[in-house]
């Protein structure tokens, strides 16, 4: 039984990148030779590669990474599928499908459309799948697949281990390698799709097997030998039971001291409240967190409510972020742009905080309407496109309440440009490793691979003719010299000002005429409603 496992790219025509790609960062290592990367390891294929049984042949193959055989000789394919990729999805199904090759998809896409998912697919699962994965392998080997397959009830973390298939050089071309801990989130936020998948009660894996886990990449991960190795657990709020969260960090504590050679780095997605756990914070740094992402949203209380984020109305952003950076670990702090109750000035807004907090891992997203709210929004008529590639927070695909279409995708797209000036990073990173000074800087190496590794990444930028990158990186020398700014974080600057230069490719990628009124501004009468809602559908359609 030959299966190939296919993490599909989110649009392989698209000039615009995600932040979390990082894929400027491999790039400037490894030039002239040419490398493909990607920033963070995507779970789920892992996670079903851990879960597939010995007697099936299987190839795993990160389209960002490798690019896919399309006459490859395999019995079946399998695609974790999101919004984001699902038209990449779609397309690679169909080829495989036409050769009958079958296929099958799983992930949040065919669980929030499974309908539009069957189109391409022979099968899909709507759910967890440890319970189902076996029985779909066998079912596709001897010709029996369904077309739906569904857990009856949740996955019981604490009785599972997804132990990593051992893949030391693709492992190289990662950023961040990453775990799942835990599953679900106490809170209902109103822009999240994730609760209704893995639903509100928190569930852990125990500590013994996520450190069995974690062991695997010590023993067969040489980054982490002779550098440090970024380590993202994707849990959704891996703080949503603290107590539990604190056994955790304790079995990694242990397991660190046992594997005193390896040097691994943790993230990951928690609440904001988490600043004031004291004990928690201990334990983050102790175990090596050096990074935290907190979804933020919004400054703004209305809006805070109008998204159901009432847990962070509560507590006071810089205080969090102060907080958080005494304990050595820097906040990657994420905003929505888009609800109900914002006006362009939520864009000054949101660059004032960064500014003043000198955040050095700001995090954009323009509000993506899914479920609940993306069916209230077609009800309405404000639905501007179904097309899922540009569902990806970064493209506007709806008619915001108190702004044109076209001044949230501006507005969004200067306030990027602008957080990422090099003038601004600088100003950043001078207050933050310098004035003052993180008590652990974390992503550092040996003084001579500082500066040998300064040297190379000056080297290449000056024969790419990149002056800007160029004169930020001599306006850091002396401080990377000093042993106050890791020569990593300069990079990864680096890469955060690229992703920005390609973010102004959005406003030619949308397919429709943003310069259209804000919805507040439309015809309200009950006929007016009924017309701008057919035109709406018509153009949808």
């Amino acid at each position: 039984m030959r299966v190939l496992l296919i993490y599909p790219k989110r649009d392989p025509q698209s000039k615009v990148r995600t932040q979390f790609s990082q894929e400027r960062i491999h790039q400037l290592l490894s030039w002239p030779y040419p490398v493909r990367s990607y920033g963070l390891m995507f779970n789920g294929i892992e996670t079903l590669a851990a879960l597939t049984p010995d007697w099936v042949e299987l190839d795993i193959v990160n389209e960002n990474l490798r690019d896919i055989d399309f006459d490859a000789p395999v019995d079946l394919v399998a695609m974790t599928v999101m919004v984001t990729n699902a038209t990449r999805a779609y397309q690679i199904a169909d080829r495989f499908r036409k050769r009958g090759v079958k296929v099958v998809m799983g992930g949040y896409h065919p669980y929030m459309i499974p309908q539009n998912s069957l189109v391409h697919a022979d099968a899909i699962c709507v759910s967890e799948a440890e319970y189902l994965w076996e029985d779909i392998l066998r079912d596709a080997r001897d010709g029996k697949l369904k077309p739906i397959y569904e857990q009856g009830h949740k996955t019981e973390m604490s009785k599972i281990r997804h132990l990593p298939r051992v893949r030391r050089r693709d492992w190289m071309h990662h950023v961040s390698l990453t775990l799942q801990a835990s599953r679900g989130c106490p809170f209902d936020c109103d822009f999240c799709s994730i609760v209704q998948m893995l639903g509100h009660d928190m569930r852990y894996k125990t500590p013994e097997n996520l450190c069995d886990e974690l062991e695997v990449i010590y023993k067969n991960d040489w980054v982490g030998r002779y550098f440090w190795r970024p380590i993202f657990f994707v849990d959704d709020n891996i703080f949503g039971h603290p107590r539990t969260f604190k056994e955790l960090l304790r079995g990694i504590i242990k397991l660190n001291r046992r594997y005193p050679k390896y040097h691994p780095i943790f993230g990951s997605q928690m609440t904001i409240n988490v600043h004031k756990d004291k004990e928690a914070l201990q334990l983050l740094q102790e175990a090596g967190f050096y990074n935290i992402f907190i979804g933020l949203e919004s400054q703004d209380r209305e809006t805070l409510r109008a998204y159901n984020k009432l847990h962070n109305i509560a507590f006071n952003y810089d205080e969090a972020v102060l907080k958080m950076r005494e304990y050595g670990m820097e906040v990657i702090g994420s905003f929505i742009f888009g609800t109900d109750t914002d006006t362009p000035a939520c864009f000054d807004s949101a660059y004032e905080f960064y500014e003043r907090i000198n955040l050095l891992y700001p995090y954009f997203n323009i509000l993506t309407p899914t479920a609940r709210q993306w069916k209230r929004f077609m009800e309405q008529g404000r639905i501007l496109t179904v097309k899922a590639k540009l569902y990806d927070a970064h493209h506007t695909v709806f008619i915001p309440m108190k702004m044109r279409p076209i001044e949230l995708q501006q507005g969004f797209i200067r306030l990027i440009q602008r957080t990422f000036d090099y003038a601004n990073i600088k100003k950043r990173m001078l207050n933050v490793y310098v004035e003052k000074p993180l008590r652990e800087v974390k992503l550092q190496f040996s003084p001579a691979t500082e500066k040998l590794v300064y040297h190379k990444l000056h080297w290449t930028l000056k024969r790419l003719g990149e002056h800007d990158s160029l004169r930020f990186m001599e306006d850091m020398k002396p401080h990377v010299w000093s042993g106050r700014v890791p020569v990593a974080s300069l990079l990864l600057q680096i890469d955060q000002h690229d992703f920005a230069t390609r973010i102004e490719h959005t406003t030619k990628e949308h397919p429709y005429n943003l310069d259209v009124p804000a919805w507040q501004d439309r015809i309200q009468s009950a006929d007016g409603e009924d017309s701008i809602r057919n035109e709406v559908m018509a153009m949808v359609r």
